[in-house]
């Protein structure tokens, strides 16, 4: 059995219009794409936390995953639909994953099956179970990418009895280090987000300084606005510790009743404090 040939006949734009006049779904449009653009420019800045020029970059699916895919591009990340955002994590994931295997030789190398396997949690989208997972995925998603990170815990208020009033407090949350700053290295690039990803800190415009020009004077003014910053520790005796921080103009003599913890988190803080200044003195 053959097959009928097809026949074409030309037609003029006169009728092919009128045809078009004709089609029942003339009228339908492809649906537009959605661009979130807050109402309230003024709720995602950070400017209240002393960060100005610095916006907030909604994580949308959330997770230290998507944190990083925004931190590739904020521009295009900002711009893509959610579909398309997934796609990136998804690529991420699996290159990520198979990163770990330069963890091998490193002091990471003990967390490295951990890091590979909160990898693949994150790309589920799961919430850890253990508080301290989301910081050993970004420590070791830092290394992995020469990046450091300082990432934000926002405190966990207390509910009155009737559950319906949240209770005041003066506390606003923790300050904590991908790793230890004492370690970092200026030429890396230094990004504040939430603990876990769900937002980053991105630069907009020209008022938004570097964090190495003014990460000494954020720190200590975040403390006083009522955060707690996890400083490093510093190593040594009680005596090597009290020697070194009697240097410092903070220091007074009744400190030395303070227990050794006390006084290694206060040299750590100090030590942190004198090479983010000197990074920004260096600028």
């Amino acid at each position: 059995m053959t097959t009928p040939i097809k026949k074409y006949q030309n037609v003029s734009y006169a009728e092919l219009m009128t045809f078009a006049s004709q089609n029942p779904n003339r009228t339908r449009t492809l649906d537009p794409i959605e661009i979130h653009i807050p109402k309230n420019k003024e709720e995602t800045t950070l400017d209240k936390l002393g960060l100005k020029g610095y916006v907030i970059s909604n994580m949308n699916p959330s997770g230290i995953l998507g944190v990083i895919t925004c931190i590739n591009d904020p521009e295009y990340y900002a711009l893509s639909q959610k579909n398309v955002r997934t796609q990136m994590v998804i690529d991420l994931s699996t290159s990520l994953q198979q990163k770990t295997d330069e963890l091998k030789n490193t002091h990471l190398s003990r967390k490295r099956k951990k890091i590979y396997e909160l990898i693949a949690a994150a790309y589920n989208g799961a919430i850890f179970k253990e508080d301290s997972d989301y910081l050993t995925l970004y420590n070791g998603i830092a290394y992995m990418n020469e990046m450091q990170f300082i990432l934000m815990k926002e405190a966990v208020q207390e509910q009155t009895d009737d559950d319906t009033k949240i209770q005041e407090s003066s506390l606003k949350g923790t300050i904590v280090f991908s790793s230890n700053p004492m370690l970092w290295k200026k030429e890396y690039p230094i990004w504040i987000a939430d603990y876990k990803g769900r937002w980053v800190a991105i630069p907009s415009g020209a008022s938004a300084i570097p964090l190495h020009h003014m990460l000494d004077d954020w720190l200590k003014s975040i403390e006083q606005l009522g955060w707690i910053v996890e400083w490093p520790e510093a190593e040594g005796t009680k005596v090597e510790i009290v020697e070194k921080l009697s240097i410092f103009p903070s220091w007074n003599e009744n400190d030395r009743k303070q227990v050794k913890e006390v006084l290694a988190m206060r040299l750590g803080k100090e030590n942190a404090l004198h090479l983010f200044k000197s990074w920004k003195e260096s600028a």
